[in-house]
């Protein structure tokens, strides 16, 4: 359905402001006014109109308005700025153009109900609709395995491969490093006297040296992470150190690539940055000969290569450098001699065909 664009604006005229009643203190005494009584200036003063009825419903229709098009505060809404940052504003200190272009946008809009519905949803929870589907699905799975404790899966430990009686002894011995073998089974046998007292004991250990496998996998994983935290401080100091490529290693002065901090980032990110599966391009390349060859040739051949490329077209440089140094000598030359109708001009020398170059060494040789 179309809306006019005068339907908007009978919303934003300014509203008019309530008058201030006065209450008149009485004057004793006071004559009444020819043909009005008191009875009749009581009624007039009560059936006045008032104007403030129609300024809270024109609020009540605005409000109602953005809310039903997903702004569920009008006095906090969302606008970028031009640093790409979110500004909040209230939605009656903006200009009356600025109101009716957003009402107007809002109108346009092809969202339906529930669409709108579920963008206030996200706006209110801040999230988007893969935190939503992460969510829903985490709950799924915990509810599954709260009804079906035995689909979870069982984490193994290396002390379940012990059997109660290996188990005992591994512990007598690791306590008592000097009982031989037949004072340990001895122990043993003394303790499985009372079968009921030696289960419960074993269950003890069991329990015990579980949590103990659980303390160290949590310690190499701390110690892991350090580790990755002091590569990763070691790779970004590096990289803040790498500024420029030479580009001819042989010469002192020779011009340099610099490496800016986007190219620093893009090779961080390539060694480090992890993937859905918690690998870095680096780490998937460690895996692949093609790219480990790729990674060899350029650490034992890049700086070589690009040394020669540069030297070669220095060369080229500056031989063309020097014909039109001779060719702006013959000019000038000819300039001199005005009146001189003859004109010498050098025969160029034949070119020799430069040989097909096999590889790029060849290119320098």
């Amino acid at each position: 359905m179309e809306i006019e664009n005068s339907y908007y604006e009978s919303l934003l005229d300014d509203p008019v402001e309530e008058p201030k009643e006065t209450v008149e203190e009485p004057i004793e005494d006071e004559p009444l006014l020819p043909d009005q009584d008191s009875d009749t200036q009581t009624q007039e003063t009560e059936t006045e109109p008032t104007e403030t009825e129609p300024v809270e419903e024109e609020d009540d229709l605005i409000t109602s308005y953005l809310k039903s098009h997903g702004i569920s505060d009008p006095t906090k809404i969302q606008f970028e700025n031009d640093e790409g940052g979110i500004d909040e504003v209230d939605f009656k200190t903006l200009s009356k153009e600025e109101q009716l272009t957003m009402l107007q946008e809002l109108s346009a809009s092809q969202y339906t109900d529930y669409e709108r519905q579920v963008i206030d949803y996200l706006r209110k929870n801040n999230t988007d609709l893969q935190g939503v589907i992460d969510y829903y699905k985490n709950k799924a799975i915990e509810e599954y395995l709260a009804q079906n404790p035995n689909a979870a899966p069982q984490k193994n430990y290396s002390i379940d491969d012990y059997s109660d009686d290996e188990l005992y002894i591994a512990d007598l011995a690791l306590k008592f490093p000097d009982f031989t073998e037949d004072e340990l089974n001895e122990k043993l046998d003394s303790a499985k006297a009372n079968e009921e007292l030696f289960k419960k004991e074993v269950d003890s250990l069991r329990q015990f040296y579980k949590a103990e496998e659980d303390r160290q996998a949590e310690q190499a994983k701390l110690d892991e992470q350090q580790q990755y935290i002091a590569l990763q401080n070691t790779l970004l100091d590096a990289a803040n150190k790498f500024n420029e490529v030479v580009l001819d290693a042989d010469d002192p002065h020779s011009d340099s690539l610099e490496i800016e901090e986007s190219d620093k980032q893009m090779m961080l990110d390539y060694l480090l940055a992890p993937d859905k599966d918690g690998q870095s391009r680096f780490d998937k390349d460690l895996s692949d000969p093609a790219a480990l060859i790729e990674l060899a040739w350029l650490r034992t051949h890049g700086r070589d290569t690009i040394t020669g490329i540069s030297q070669y077209w220095k060369k080229e440089l500056a031989d063309t450098r020097k014909q039109l140094a001779k060719a702006n000598k013959e000019l000038e030359k000819y300039r001199k001699n005005e009146s001189d109708d003859k004109v010498t001009v050098n025969e160029p020398k034949p070119t020799v065909n430069r040989r097909q170059a096999s590889s790029v060494s060849d290119l320098w040789e």
